[in-house]
């Protein structure tokens, strides 16, 4: 594993609650499916006082806002919702009843959904030849909730942390509905783009928001013409 795979931010207790809702609702509705990097609350214990994605300098720098204000200038009513799905990831190769935790966010019926995470995956699933179930098959079952069995466009990332196992699963979940995978190759590999944790700094977050606005902003567009 090389330094800018390392995970070094426990899974639990990151956030009080699994979905965090933004906005009036009544323009374009964005769903994020992410882990500490979309969302950390404050843990004191580990030396993080912050409530925003882990480890921007502010909330106003973290991706999900970064990306957020691109998307105001076309549609100022957008709103979001963040699901965390760290739990999930720590558990979703072997207990796959986790998955039912996060059926709320079918109700939300979200435009776009972009999911981006993995790092809290155990390392043994990388080595795990018979797994209760694969990563790509919980990714897949979780893709179908979150975008009310299709009803929503989704783009899948590639994760931070680069582990390829997953995000060869995940690129396989992409292809076989359509999606649009997002490569992060560019941005993982850089001292420049890590911070404390190992976390995205904030020339991380911006060029994780760019990125993602890159590939979503002609969705965005598509969607607010056919209003």
């Amino acid at each position: 594993m090389d330094k800018f795979s390392e995970n070094v931010v426990p899974s639990s207790n990151q956030n009080n609650g699994r979905f965090f809702r933004f906005g009036s609702e009544k323009g374009i509705k964005i769903l994020f499916a992410g882990n500490s990097v979309t969302k950390h609350a404050p843990k004191p214990e580990i030396g993080w006082e912050k409530d925003c994605g882990m480890a921007a300098s502010s909330i106003e720098n973290d991706y999900v806002h970064l990306f957020m204000d691109k998307v105001y200038k076309l549609d100022s009513q957008a709103s979001f919702m963040i699901a965390q799905v760290a739990d999930f990831e720590s558990q979703c190769t072997w207990r796959p009843e986790i998955i039912d935790a996060y059926r709320e966010a079918e109700n939300y019926d979200a435009d776009i959904v972009i999911m981006f995470f993995g790092a809290n995956v155990p390392l043994s699933y990388d080595t795990n030849e018979n797994p209760k179930k694969t990563f790509g098959e919980a990714v897949e079952e979780l893709r179908n909730i979150l975008s009310n069995n299709g009803k929503s466009t989704v783009f899948i990332s590639q994760g931070f942390f680069g582990r390829k196992k997953l995000d060869a699963e995940k690129k396989a979940v992409a292809e076989k509905y359509g999606d649009t995978y997002i490569s992060l190759e560019h941005i993982i590999h850089r001292d420049e783009t890590h911070g404390i944790f190992n976390h995205p700094s904030d020339c991380g977050m911006k060029e994780i928001a760019e990125t993602f606005f890159e590939s979503v902003e002609p969705e965005i567009k598509r969607l607010l013409a056919s209003k």
